[in-house]
């Protein structure tokens, strides 16, 4: 017996150093500082060729560094020499890292180094105050962006420190984490139109531009605004301008009146237009009784949405309405709410100036309602010499989860948040759930990125320096199953 387990010891043994000897070779290991960004580490990791290489690191959350966090970089894959980014660290803090190294089955970790995190960063719009969002911690992150120039991306964790930045010397308008794990941004140098811009900059997860995309450049016509996503192809989908010359003599104007309007524009990676929608070719703005007054902004899009059936959503605060659109006709489906949607509602699904539209995964329309009676059905302005805040003085913004009938032609509210009366934000602004229990809300024009439970209980609240236009939760930046 004792001969067999001696003859079994030595071919583990045996097949240990085979596979130590077979697996890939670590060579030079590097750490770079990136300019203009203390929260990335670059580590550049020589293999042999054909090699797979991730960094685990990890720091001590204790004293007697019994207890660690450990964290895993992006992977490179079938290389060798590997460019390893750092995008997720802590200022301040000391670290300790191996190269992991694989190749099939054959994997090679190599001996553990150490770094240490700058105290400070150059001076970014975002500083972390512990004290308000002390009783706010969950799994994930935050993205948003400020408004100044020059502009910046904010991704923060789940305890609301920093966890990467994006700087532009120009303005981000607008911003949007991509589920390919890119950032999209609408620019310009502009700070007053909040939303309105003549470029779309693509990132990828290192801050690497990938894409611009101008007005004026590549047979682009278009001026971007509030919206810029990618489809499920990987297109970039935006809401642009359209302006419409008409003869508006009829209801008192001239007969080469301009006419601002919406349309949505779907652009692949070559800058070539794939789909391109007006609402010109759904609403005759003569029938708009008013159009003397809106036609500088028409209908005034802020949002847009695609489902998984091609079709998409777009929001229209002036009339605080949403449309669904055919994703191949560009036909109106239907409209949701305002003074002649199709729908019959209940008095609380009604909601006004919308934003941050969506169809979550139960199919129901979700969306900030900010709640802006100027914009609610049947309200009329007393008076024009009412101060906005006056007239916002009981108004409220709300999450709210529309279920929607289309046989009944019905919607029903599904579930509201409704937020202190303090954090209305009359324009702007998003909500969403990041987990069964816990809401945040991008209260634009207060300032703070609000966190309450299902009852609008707050939780927490982050003051920003700068508004931002909306909060997106990520789960995650990427994904780690390569380390598992």
């Amino acid at each position: 017996m004792h001969k067999f387990l001696l003859v079994l010891l030595l071919v583990f043994q045996s097949c240990s150093y085979i596979s130590n000897k077979l697996a890939p070779k670590i060579g030079v290991i590097e750490i770079k500082s990136v300019k203009d960004n203390a929260l990335k580490i670059k580590i550049d990791v020589e293999t042999t060729e054909g090699s797979d290489a991730y960094i685990q690191y990890w720091k001590y959350i204790n004293k007697e560094k019994t207890d660690s966090v450990i964290s895993y970089s992006p992977i490179s894959k079938n290389n060798s020499l590997h460019e390893l980014m750092l995008i997720d660290v802590n200022l301040n803090t000391d670290y300790n890292f191996n190269v992991v190294v694989q190749k099939k089955a054959l994997k090679r970790i190599s001996k553990t180094y150490d770094f240490s995190t700058v105290e400070k960063i150059p001076w970014v719009p975002y500083f972390r105050d512990v004290d308000s969002i002390s009783d706010v911690k969950f799994d994930g992150y935050l993205h948003f962006h400020s408004r100044q120039i020059p502009g910046y991306m904010f991704i923060t964790n789940g305890e609301g420190k920093l966890a990467s930045y994006y700087k532009n010397e120009a303005n981000f308008k607008v911003s949007k984490w991509t589920h390919k794990g890119t950032l999209l941004g609408i620019l310009s140098s502009d700070t007053l139109h909040f939303t309105n811009g003549k470029k779309i900059i693509e990132y990828d997860k290192f801050g690497n531009v990938l894409l611009e995309i101008e007005t004026g450049k590549d047979n682009i016509k278009h001026s971007f605004h509030h919206e810029v996503d990618l489809d499920e192809k990987g297109n970039i989908m935006t809401l642009v301008y359209n302006h419409k010359v008409m003869d508006l003599s009829s209801v008192g104007g001239t007969k080469t009146d301009t006419i601002k309007g919406d349309g949505i524009l779907v652009l692949n990676h070559k800058k070539e237009i794939v789909w391109q929608w007006s609402v010109f070719d759904i609403v005759n703005p003569l029938d708009d009784d008013d159009i003397l007054t809106s036609k500088e902004d028409w209908l005034h899009a802020n949002a847009l949405f695609k489902d998984k059936k091609g079709d998409y959503y777009i929001s229209f605060r002036n009339i605080s309405q949403v449309w669904k659109i055919n994703g191949k006709t560009g036909a109106l489906i239907w409209k949701l709410g305002g003074v002649d949607g199709d729908f019959k509602m209940t008095d609380e699904a009604v909601f006004s100036g919308q934003h941050d539209i969506r169809i979550n995964e139960n199919n129901d329309l979700v969306l900030l309602d900010n709640g802006n009676l100027r914009f609610k059905p049947g309200f009329e302005r007393s008076s024009n010499n009412r101060k906005l805040l006056d007239m916002n003085l009981y108004s409220q913004s709300r999450l709210l989860t529309l279920s929607i009938d289309t046989i009944q032609m019905k919607v029903k509210q599904k579930d509201i948040v409704s937020f202190p009366k303090k954090y209305f934000t009359h324009s702007q602004g998003s909500a969403e759930y990041i987990n069964d229990s816990l809401v945040v809300f991008c209260s634009t024009n207060t300032n703070r990125i609000v966190f309450t439970n299902k009852q609008g209980k707050v939780l927490g609240n982050m003051p920003l320096e700068y508004s931002t236009y909306r909060v997106q939760y990520l789960k995650e930046i990427y994904s780690t199953n390569y380390a598992e």
